[in-house]
């Protein structure tokens, strides 16, 4: 199995299941026997199609008669060659059409016809006019830069034309690896020099004080680095016990989150671990935490990443925070709600996720949203702190959900989130106090934060 057709097999099973695009490339890459050059091949042609789909299709559309009829492979395919002959500057034309071709070429009839179509976009694909940006701005921006219109409806609606197009745009980088150290065993300079040794190019983060940054965003987990000793996969690296994989914006969280000298902390959507074994470094092992989840799959992911980083002081317990007894928590310093959300800040990393998301599902969440919050509230204690998170943008699930609740609990105070995360820029911080980072403007995930008080 060479790069195009691993990558077909992860679009075809794709188009099939609701898993997720990393679980989808990491089990093929488990299957299949790649070098780390072809590894990389596959891993940007999976992600480049899925991100780029509906502009592809846009432009195919072009090229193929209306009453023919693709099947979901062909589509696939024509997807596959398109994508390269668009996207990746790379590979030169004849090479992408002929591999892609290679993909049908025990059918000579279909050969023939995506050998046709492929070409026909070879020549004519990048003098295609998209609709007007200024009289159909959805249209344009569906087409262009790939995303469902009613998202692009909505934002435009809720936020403009300029913040759209900065968020799309931005939303579609290749954006790289980073990584938190864990200060148990080490600090942010140490591991940095520990990384670089091992021969990785690293550099420190300029939002989250103990984050790294990959200098090169294509490398993948089973790729080599070497170093003037050994040679070392970055899955090992990213697996030693003083890195977490985590981006920067959810580095933040915990910052906003932490009293001073906490005896008890709670984590109600714990797993699988960022947030909490990133709470467990910042109390030194101390006190106590309690991480919950309804999850028990991903709790015991939870657990090993404790395990792995020599973190100590965390009770794991499976509860669903929506309708249990939460009397655990009512001695709690301080609480963290980290809630399911649709996940529209991380499309850098998770493209997929625009096509599986829709309106209804929107609604559904920001109802979990606030029978999380509502179900922990009276449980908070006088003085106590509550944090609610999310990786999105969505007004509804962030800034509007928690003026809802402080409607119906009025013994809950909002705090400036400058006053936790003096060093962030403070376009991060909303004129309501929120934190919400943006790809656009920090070049980090989209990251929503609110910290409460029980007064």
């Amino acid at each position: 199995m060479n790069a195009r057709e691993a990558a077909l097999a992860c679009l075809l099973e794709l188009s099939e299941t609701d898993v997720s695009i990393a679980s989808v490339v990491d089990n093929a890459f488990k299957q299949a026997t790649l070098n780390g050059r072809e590894r990389r091949l596959a891993n940007a042609l999976v992600y480049g199609v899925v991100r780029w789909q509906q502009q592809l299709d846009w432009v195919l559309e072009h090229f193929i008669n209306p009453r023919f009829r693709l099947d979901v492979k062909h589509r696939a395919i024509l997807r596959l060659g398109a994508f390269q002959l668009l996207h990746l500057d790379g590979i030169p034309p004849h090479a992408a059409i002929f591999e892609t071709v290679q993909l049908v070429k025990n059918r000579k009839k279909t050969a023939g016809f995506i050998n046709a179509v492929l070409r026909s976009v070879q020549r004519k694909g990048t003098e295609l006019t998209y609709p007007s940006l200024e009289t159909h701005p959805i249209e344009h921006i569906a087409y262009s830069l790939s995303y469902p219109k009613w998202l692009v409806k909505r934002w435009l609606n809720a936020r403009g034309l300029s913040w759209t197009l900065g968020f799309c745009q931005a939303s579609n980088q290749v954006v790289p690896l980073t990584f938190r150290a864990n200060s148990l065993l080490t600090d942010r300079d140490k591991l940095c020099q520990s990384l670089k040794a091992s021969g990785l190019s690293v550099k420190p983060s300029k939002i989250a004080p103990d984050g790294i940054v990959v200098e090169n965003p294509s490398i993948t987990a089973d790729d080599k680095v070497s170093s003037s000793k050994d040679e070392i996969s970055l899955i090992d690296l990213m697996n030693r016990p003083d890195v977490y994989v985590q981006d920067e914006s959810a580095m933040l969280v915990p910052s906003l989150l932490m009293p001073e000298s906490p005896k008890l902390v709670v984590d109600l959507c714990a797993a699988p671990g960022g947030k909490t074994t990133h709470i467990a470094c910042m109390m030194e092992n101390s006190g106590k935490i309690i991480a919950a989840d309804i999850s028990e799959k991903k709790l015991a992911v939870l657990a090993e990443n404790c395990k792995r980083m020599g973190v100590q002081n965390v009770e794991i317990r499976t509860v669903d925070a929506t309708k249990s007894d939460l009397n655990f928590i009512n001695t709690a310093d301080a609480v963290l709600i980290d809630a399911p959300c649709s996940g529209f800040g991380t499309l850098r990393r998770h493209p997929d996720i625009r096509w599986n998301k829709t309106y209804d599902q929107l609604r559904s969440l920001s109802d979990l949203q606030n029978r999380l919050l509502e179900n922990a509230a009276p449980y908070i204690k006088p003085g106590g702190v509550l944090v609610y998170s999310t990786c999105t943008i969505e007004p509804t699930e962030n800034e509007e959900g928690i003026n809802r609740f402080l409607k119906h609990f009025p013994m809950f105070t909002l705090e400036q989130a400058s006053e936790f995360l003096p060093d962030i820029p403070q376009s991060a911080i909303t004129s309501k106090g929120f934190l919400q980072t943006l790809p656009h403007e920090h070049g980090v995930d989209g990251t929503f934060a609110a910290r409460l008080r029980r007064i």
